[in-house]
């Protein structure tokens, strides 16, 4: 039988900042995603890289502080910035330990960057929902690429 992974908050504030990065890979692979790491310096914001047959592609920024640590709204800029254009990212989503500010959350809200918080991160982390439940991602619709593609090699009557 195969065991859920599981990660308890206190495991998730022992780690190192590149721990944190691969437990979040490990966590996205739980629920079906392709995933790996790929922060280090000049990531650009992105530390997790996914990609999911029904949700699309994901670009997570991990964000590992101190307990009790905030997240502020220049992360959820910069994120924003380069998730879709430099990643082609269809989900940015901003990942911490700790909290984020009454202001990054309104402005994720606001601009489609997805935040998980201490308190969002236990239920994906140790509970086991799967983050596309817990962030109600909407399924993307086919990619029109493989629906031109069946149309070129369909044969043409002469």
């Amino acid at each position: 039988m195969l065991a859920v992974l599981r990660i308890t908050l206190d495991e998730v504030d022992a780690m190192s900042d590149q721990d944190f990065e691969f437990a979040l890979q490990d966590l996205l692979t739980r629920d079906g995603w392709a995933a790996r790491q790929v922060g280090q310096q000049g990531d650009q914001a992105a530390d997790v890289i996914g990609h999911h047959r029904q949700y699309g592609r994901i670009v997570l920024q991990a964000k590992h502080t101190k307990v009790g640590g905030k997240v502020g709204s220049p992360v959820m800029y910069q994120v924003k910035g380069t998730a879709g254009p430099v990643h082609g990212a269809d989900i940015a989503v901003v990942v911490t330990n700790g909290f984020f500010t009454r202001d990054a959350k309104a402005w994720g809200e606001r601009h489609q960057v997805h935040w998980v918080d201490r308190d969002r991160l236990r239920t994906w982390a140790e509970h086991g929902l799967p983050l596309n439940d817990l962030l109600r991602l909407p399924q993307q619709p086919a990619r029109r690429a493989s629906r031109r593609r069946a149309l070129r090699t369909t044969p043409t009557a002469a």
